[in-house]
């Protein structure tokens, strides 16, 4: 196991490793307070009637540019902000690095003794700033392991600065391995609905009372960042004319100078960057769910935007198209059943990672079967039917499953679902259920094979669930999918 910068004599070439979140995978807090603004549950009032004046200090404190705000570490709490994200906390990746041999506990190990490190960074600022402070770091840490390379395991947005950190600050020369976990090389649709529209929901149901989607599409549109995942080479909007509409002419949509000046300058960024890759490079990246892929827009008087009706009509992991997070110059890519938010820390997921980072050293026989056995046969997806319910009500599911080589339909699975405590919502101190969860049993729908629908019913104490389905195919391994919801 890895002990130092490599394990003595298993081949291993000399590195440490750097875990790179995504978009708001990072703390901020305040330089002068120490409060931690991004994100403390514990600082959400218990009372609803304090809510408001709470989110408007949250908006305030997190609009760009604030210099008040520094980095603070990663994300270690459960991130709800659908139609973004639903992510786990990255922490859970590191404590299975731990697991496999790496260094990483800080409590236990100084910074020059671990061979594991978190890069936090304001996820807000145009990502060639955060590429800089990563070069920075990797820098320091590399002064700990001489000759060692630095190993990226980069989620999502953490993926474009490592690139950015690589192909454009000379990171080339002590990066050895890049490891993209659902990351875009070309944006994401999404990320125009978000500029448009705003979230759906922030943290939890209740919010929403406070006019959650206008508040964080002005909050998002400060952000520098937010503009350089919007896609430059696939053009995925068009009018009633079936005319491709291009969202980089902002004046249709935009009208403060200082947001349009950031619009021009994201596509300038993507193109400066573009796809290349000049470092072993292996692409993770999921295929559970429909993911907005193409939008249509309306027009109002004076050609503004007046509304965009989206389209999910393509593979991806709920957040990035299967076409924007295949580099086609990487050197492995890899499909699986898992979504945006979880990628990094589902099982399988992590064998394979394990398979990369340690096994594969170990020159263990048959060694050169791994990566097939691990690629997924089936496509199986696995979908309830919202974010968020009520203590009670009825939560419908549905389950797909179907053969990866020609896409048929595949009878007879067995898919059983049951329902597990996540952790309790912001602002509740409410303690795990403890009562049996429900579970149920998906079927086959008559006349439609491979396709498998049931309901179950809502918990009633308020929380964070998993919705956790176990798909069972004939002659396969079983296939473990899950759903984060909120239960207010």
């Amino acid at each position: 196991m890895p002990q130092g910068d490599a394990a003595p004599g298993n081949g291993q070439p000399p590195h440490f490793i750097v875990v790179v979140p995504g978009y708001m995978g990072s703390k901020l807090r305040d330089k002068t307070t120490g409060e931690i603004v991004w994100i403390d549950f514990s600082t959400i009032p218990a009372n609803p009637l304090r809510w408001d004046d709470w989110l408007e200090n949250l908006f305030s404190k997190m609009a760009y540019p604030n210099d008040d705000l520094e980095p603070a570490g990663i994300v270690d709490e459960v991130v709800f902000v659908p139609p973004w994200a639903k992510q786990e906390q990255y922490g859970r990746l590191v404590r299975w690095l731990e697991d496999i041999g790496y260094c990483a506990d800080e409590h236990q190990f100084s910074e020059a003794e671990r061979n594991v490190y978190t890069f936090s960074y304001d996820w807000r600022q145009d990502n060639r700033i955060s590429g800089r402070k990563l070069g920075e770091a990797i820098q320091r840490w590399s002064s700990f392991h001489p000759g060692a390379k630095a190993w990226l395991i980069a989620h999502s947005n953490g993926g474009i600065i490592s690139r950015w950190y690589i192909e454009k600050e000379g990171g080339r020369e002590t990066v050895g391995l890049l490891l993209l976990m659902g990351s875009p090389w070309d944006g994401a649709p999404k990320s125009v609905k978000i500029l448009f529209e705003g979230l759906d929901t922030l943290f939890r149901k209740g919010f929403n009372l406070f006019d959650i989607q206008r508040r964080t599409r002005d909050l998002t549109r400060t952000f520098p960042s937010a503009y350089q995942l919007i896609p430059v080479l696939n053009p995925f909007l068009r009018n009633l004319n079936n005319e491709l509409v291009d969202p980089f002419d902002g004046h249709g949509w935009l009208s403060q100078p200082l947001h349009l000046q950031y619009l021009e300058d994201g596509k300038r960024f993507n193109l400066e960057l573009g796809n290349s890759l000049s470092v072993e490079t292996l692409c993770f990246f999921g295929r559970k769910l429909p993911t907005t892929t193409n939008g249509l827009v309306r027009f109002a008087a004076g050609d503004t935007w007046d509304s965009i009706e989206w389209f999910a009509n393509e593979a991806g992991d709920g957040t990035v198209p299967e076409r924007s997070a295949v580099n086609p110059n990487a050197s492995g890519k890899y499909p699986f059943l898992v979504n945006h938010g979880d990628i990094y820390i589902t099982p399988p997921v992590l064998e394979f990672l394990q398979w990369e980072l340690v096994d594969k050293y170990a020159l263990l026989p048959g060694a050169e079967d791994r990566a097939a056995a691990l690629t997924p046969r089936l496509r199986v997806m696995f979908e309830a039917s919202g974010d968020s319910f009520s203590p009670g009500e009825e939560i419908s599911l549905w389950a797909s499953v179907r053969r990866m080589e020609d896409d048929a339909p595949l009878s007879g699975a067995q898919v059983q679902v049951r329902t597990l405590w996540r952790q309790a919502l912001p602002g509740s101190q409410a303690a795990p259920p403890v009562a049996p969860l429900p579970s149920t049993h998906l079927w086959e729908s008559e006349g439609m094979p491979g396709e498998y629908a049931s309901s179950l019913t809502a918990p009633q104490v308020e929380g964070y669930y998993r919705l956790v389905a176990t798909v069972q195919a004939v002659g396969e391994p079983a296939v473990e999918l899950e759903e984060l919801v909120a239960i207010e």
